[in-house]
C-alpha cells in the first residue's frame, strides 16, 4: 500500500496486479512479465468522508489480487461538500462513499449522473453530547432548544443539519406543529457565525468538553474521541423517538465505467464481509443494519425520516437566509401624523419602543444603518441618513454603534413633522443598499410608515415601480421589508413595493401593536 500526497491530504493507493498466464516462465520472469502487461493499470478514485477513509483504506488492501485485476483503487478522505463541488466542476472521482444519502440526493436533483452500488455500507446515528447529569433530550427540538449549543453548519454537513432534519420527522410523526421547529432554528441560525469557528465534530466535542453545553456530532466521532480522551466524561444520547442515521453508501458517478462499477462493488462486498464488518466496528460504526455495537454507543436507536421532506429543504432555505448575518438600512416615517395618539401612546413613541428592541437584538456581527423621512427633510431631499450602515459593535469616539442607533431612535420624535415623502425615499434607499451591497450579508430596506405618499413634486408610483423593475441585479438582491402603521398606511401600495423587490409586507393596526409587528418583522427577515 503505498501513500501519495494529493491536494495536501493524504490518499492512499492500493495498486494489484494479476497474472493471466505464467506459461514456461520462472517465477522471477512471471513476476516481470506481469508488471509488463499491466504497466498502466486503470485507477479508481474513491472519494470518501474523512470519517470513514482509514477504513476503507484497510478493507481495499485485503481485496485479493486475483478479484481486482490489472487495475488499482485510489482512496482519499475528503468532505462531502468539496466532492459536489468537484462532480460539478467536471474532476469527479469515480466512486464516492460520503456520510449520508442526501448529498447523493443533491448531486441527482443537480443532473449529475449517479448510480448506487451500495445503499448503505456502514451506518451511525446523530447524537447529542453534553455533560454528565445533564438531562437526555426529550425531543429533537429540546436539543435545538439546548443553551450553549454547538451544531455546526447544517448547509455543508449531513451531521449538523440532522436535528432539524430528525424534529420535523418526530413533529410529522405525531402530527405537531412544524411552526415550532421554525421558531426554533431562528435564534440557531442567528447564532451560525460561531459555529463555523469550530472545526469539524471533534471540535465541537472538544469545545463541550472544555467549557460546557450541548454537541451535535455522530455516536462513532464521539466513541472515537472517548477512546483518545480516557479522561473525559461527557455522555452521549438521542431522544426516545430516534434519530437520522449516517448511512454511508456508494456510488458510482460520472460515465458509465465498467471498471469503476466493478471495483466498487468487489470493495462493497469486501465490507460487508466478516473481515470488513470487523474494520468498520473497531471504528465505532454499526453495520448497515443499524443494530447497536456489542459494547459502547447510545444503545438500539429507532432511524427518523421526514414523511415530507420539502418541509426540511424550505427550512433549510429559510436557514440559510436566517444565518447569514443582517445588513440593513431602516427608514422611519417621521411626518406629522406619527405624532397622531391613541389609547394613550403617540404613533412614534411606539415605533421609538420597537426600534430600541429591534437594535439590542441583532448581533454584533449585524450591519444597521438609520434614515428618517418626511416630505423636504432637508437638503432637498425627502429623507436624512441619521446614522450610516455600520456593525454594531464597530466603535467611533468612545461609543459602538449601537449606542448611537439607540439615541438617534429615542429622538426621532424632534423631528417629526411634514407630509410623507415616501416614493423618492424608498427609491434611494434601495439604491443605497445595492451600491453599497455585501454578497457576505443578507441585504435588505426595512421601511415603516403610517401614511401615503403626498410629495406632489416626487416621483409617481408607477415610476417608483418601474425604476425597481429595472434596476433589480439577481446577483445583487435587496428585499423591502414595510411595515404599515394604522388604517392610514396605504398597505397596498407596501405590498407591492414588498412583493417587487422579494421582500414581505407587515401590518401593525393600532400603535400598540408596532413594537410586536416590527420585532416580527426584523426576526423573519426575508424569508
Amino acid at each position: 500500500m503505498a501513500v501519495v500526497a494529493v491536494g495536501g491530504t493524504a490518499a492512499f493507493a492500493v495498486t494489484f496486479k494479476s497474472v493471466s498466464d505464467k506459461g514456461e516462465l520462472g517465477a522471477g520472469a512471471a513476476a516481470a512479465a506481469t508488471a509488463t502487461n499491466c504497466d498502466n493499470p486503470e485507477t479508481v478514485t474513491v472519494a470518501a468522508d474523512p470519517s470513514i477513509a482509514s477504513g476503507l483504506e484497510a478493507v481495499a488492501a485485503a481485496i485479493p489480487a486475483a478479484d481486482l485485476g490489472c487495475s488499482s483503487l485510489s482512496v482519499t478522505p475528503q468532505d462531502p461538500v468539496l466532492t459536489v463541488a468537484a462532480i460539478a466542476d467536471g474532476t469527479a472521482p469515480a466512486l464516492w462513499i460520503p456520510d449520508s444519502s442526501e448529498w447523493l440526493d443533491k448531486v441527482s436533483a443537480s443532473g449529475q449522473e449517479i448510480r448506487r452500488i451500495s445503499n448503505s455500507v456502514a451506518s451511525t446515528p446523530v447524537v447529542a453530547v453534553s455533560a454528565p447529569g445533564t438531562e437526555a433530550p426529550g425531543a429533537w427540538t429540546d436539543v435545538l432548544g439546548a443553551p450553549s449549543l454547538h451544531i455546526g453548519d447544517p448547509l455543508t454537513s449531513a451531521v449538523s443539519s440532522a436535528p432539524i432534519v430528525a424534529a420535523f420527522a418526530e413533529t410529522q410523526s405525531r402530527g405537531g406543529d412544524l411552526t415550532s421547529i421554525s421558531a426554533a432554528l431562528v435564534p440557531v441560525a442567528q447564532a451560525q457565525y460561531g459555529n463555523l469557528k469550530e472545526t469539524g465534530s471533534t471540535g465541537r466535542i472538544q469545545t463541550v468538553d472544555a467549557s460546557g453545553g450541548t454537541a451535535v456530532t455522530t455516536e462513532q466521532t464521539f466513541e472515537a474521541y472517548l477512546a483518545a480522551h480516557a479522561d473525559s466524561r461527557l455522555t452521549a444520547s438521542v431522544p426516545s423517538s430516534g434519530s437520522v442515521f449516517m448511512d454511508y453508501p456508494m456510488a458510482s458517478v460520472g460515465a458509465d465505467s465498467s471498471a469503476a462499477d466493478d471495483a466498487g462493488k468487489l470493495l462493497a462486498a469486501a465490507l460487508a464481509s466478516d473481515t470488513g464488518r470487523s474494520v468498520l466496528a473497531g471504528l465505532g460504526f454499526r453495520g448497515a443494519d443499524q443494530a447497536p455495537p456489542v459494547a459502547g454507543g447510545v444503545g438500539k436507536v429507532g432511524s427518523l425520516v421526514p414523511s415530507d421532506p420539502s418541509v426540511v429543504t424550505k427550512a433549510l432555505a429559510r436557514y440559510e437566509i436566517l444565518s447569514r448575518p443582517s445588513r440593513a438600512l431602516a427608514v422611519v416615517d417621521v411626518s406629522g401624523s406619527m405624532d397622531y395618539m391613541q389609547d394613550g401612546v403617540t404613533r412614534m413613541a411606539a415605533t421609538a419602543q420597537a426600534g430600541d428592541i429591534a437594535i439590542r437584538m441583532f448581533p454584533a456581527n449585524a450591519q444597521l444603518g438609520l434614515w428618517a423621512f418626511s416630505v423636504d427633510l432637508g437638503d432637498g431631499t425627502d429623507y436624512r441618513e441619521l446614522e450610516p450602515v455600520a456593525r454594531m459593535d464597530a466603535t467611533e469616539g468612545g461609543t459602538d454603534h449601537r449606542s448611537k442607533l439607540l439615541s438617534r431612535i429615542d429622538n426621532l420624535s424632534s423631528i417629526v413633522g411634514g407630509g410623507t415623502g415616501l416614493y423618492d425615499s424608498v427609491l434611494a434607499a434601495y439604491r443605497s443598499m445595492q451600491q453599497s451591497y455585501d454578497p457576505a450579508s443578507i441585504n435588505s430596506v426595512i421601511l415603516l410608515t403610517d401614511g401615503a405618499n403626498d410629495d406632489p413634486s416626487g416621483i409617481a408610483l408607477q415610476e417608483l415601480l418601474d425604476t425597481l423593475t429595472r434596476e433589480q441585479d439577481p446577483t445583487r438582491p435587496v428585499p423591502i421589508i414595510t411595515i404599515g402603521v394604522t388604517d392610514d398606511a396605504d398597505t397596498d401600495v407596501l405590498e407591492q413595493i414588498s412583493t417587487l423587490t422579494g421582500g414581505n409586507s407587515h401590518f401593525a393596526p393600532t400603535p400598540a401593536d408596532i413594537p410586536k409587528v416590527f420585532v416580527g418583522a426584523i426576526s423573519g427577515r426575508a424569508g
